[in-house]
């Protein structure tokens, strides 16, 4: 009898941690952070326009001051969905899509796509699978203070982000890495 408790503990540890650990690397995320660090020493992070309860997710994606130290599930991917191309912000159940029909080619935050791949990952490029001659493009000029960054101590920055034919020309702009988080 106490062996069939021992056993069954056992069990249901092993299949516990099982289940704990796949949760665990479902759930994985990391940062989409422009190589070069241009203006901000800190790096330069895909995010959402606004902080915490001011977050909005109806905007252009922007690039910002990586925030390590701060609440920032507002710069969050998912390891697992960026793996098959798409770039989905698990707070949010939201993923960057390309506007592809304006002529300011931004990045918005939609409802996911499960199982249609729309971005690629090529060479430390980021390219939109229907027009992979554009690439995801830090904005020109020097990074501006957040409203935040004006008032707090951290002095975060942000500056705009495109999409723009693939270019030497535009390299520290358009490389990336994804910077994952532990």
């Amino acid at each position: 009898m106490v062996f069939a408790k021992i056993l069954i503990l056992h069990v249901v540890l092993i299949i516990g941690s099982v289940f704990f650990s796949k949760t665990l690397f479902s759930m994985e995320t990391g940062f989409i952070q422009l190589i070069a660090p241009l203006d901000e020493p800190r790096g330069l992070c895909v995010d959402i326009i606004g902080h915490r309860d001011r977050v909005n997710v109806n905007r252009p994606l922007v690039l910002h001051t990586c925030k390590y130290d701060i609440w920032n599930l507002d710069e969050k991917f998912s390891l697992k969905d960026f793996k098959v191309g798409l770039l989905k912000m698990p707070e949010y159940q939201l993923c960057a899509q390309p506007d592809l029909n304006n002529k300011i080619k931004e990045i918005h935050l939609e409802a996911c796509k499960e199982g249609i791949t729309v971005w690629r990952f090529d060479n430390a490029r980021l390219k939109p699978i229907a027009k992979p001659n554009l690439c995801l493009t830090a904005g020109p000029g020097p990074s501006k203070l957040t409203r935040g960054g004006k008032r707090l101590r951290s002095r975060h920055v942000a500056r705009r982000l495109f999409l723009m034919p693939c270019s030497q020309k535009y390299n520290e702009r358009q490389k990336w890495h994804l910077k994952v988080l532990q």
